[in-house]
Formats: C-alpha cells, structure tokens, sequence
C-alpha cells in the first residue's frame, strides 16, 4: 500500500510498504520509495554493530534511515534479478540526479558507495580529505561525517542518532 510520508505520521513497516513522497513537503524518507524492487531474502545482512544504523541526509530536507543495500536517483530501479532493501526517490526538479544515481551497502567493514554511471557523476567528500570524484562502478568507503555531491543533490552519512563525526559540519538538512 502507498502512503505520503508526512512529518508525525508512522513510517512503513518493515513489511515493505512503499512511502511516495510529496516532493512539496519536506518528509521523513524511511527507505522504500516507488519502483519494482524485491524484498530482501531472509537473513540479508543488516548494517554491522560496530557501523551501528546509518541515515542519509539529503539538502532537500529527506532523509532515511538504512540497513543494508540500496539505491538513489530520481526514480531508481534495481537492474532484473538485482535485489535491494532501500529504494531511495529524491526530488530534482533541475533532473541533474539521474534516475538511478548511487548504490548503497554495507559489508564487514561499514557503508559503501559506488556510482551507477551517472550522467553527472558522485564526489565523495571524506572528513579532512580533498573531494574525490568517484569512478563510475567502483566502490568507495563512506565513513560516518563523509558528503556525497550526486550532480546538484548533497547527501551526508550520519550515525542514527544525527552526529557527523569528524565532518566539523552542522547536518545538512535546512
């Protein structure tokens, strides 16, 4: 069942109900947004406990809370047979966010990142380092406090409770 995800309105469960967002209002994005994607096969690895639960911030005022693989764009699909847990729609009306910019996911280490060869390309800005271009395919290490411009779209990774270690950053959420 589709819902809008309004502020002080429960989120989706965990069932895999989808959220559409009212790109009008800023809104709580829990992970799932419109698109064909599957459910995660049982037991699909969750964020690890020492990365603990990890939020995505975007500039446009979204943000969502993620445990394990996903996409971003404007209207992201996953390739066929591709399975994802987050389906992450964000608003542009500029269009310079592709339809499925990023992909997402955590491995033993932490969180991950590797462009979905976007038209306009992902800089991965990391705590204390220079902005870094991402190589189209390739994955990224996104520590806690890192920035990813997607084209136009900011998006930072935060610790479930807001902090950005190490960013020297307020959140990016206006």
């Amino acid at each position: 069942m589709a819902t809008h995800a309004t502020p002080g309105t429960p989120g989706p469960s965990a069932t895999g109900d989808t959220t559409v967002l009212d790109p009008s209002r800023r809104a709580w994005l829990p992970g799932l947004a419109p698109g064909r994607h599957r459910r995660p096969a049982p037991g699909a690895p969750l964020a690890p406990p020492a990365q603990g639960l990890v939020r995505l911030s975007f500039a446009t005022g979204h943000h969502a809370i993620v445990t394990g693989t996903g996409l971003v764009g404007r209207q992201p699909l996953p390739d066929p047979g591709e399975t994802v847990r987050h389906i992450l729609a964000i608003p542009d009306a500029t269009r310079s966010l592709s339809k499925t910019h990023l992909e997402f996911g955590f491995d033993e280490v932490g969180l991950w990142v590797r462009d979905r060869w976007s038209a306009n390309g992902t800089v991965l800005v990391a705590p204390a380092q220079a902005p870094l271009p991402l190589e189209a395919g390739r994955r990224y290490r996104a520590k806690i406090g890192s920035r990813l411009l997607l084209s136009s779209v900011e998006m930072a990774v935060e610790r479930l409770d807001g902090s950005s270690t190490g960013s020297g950053r307020p959140p990016i959420l206006r």
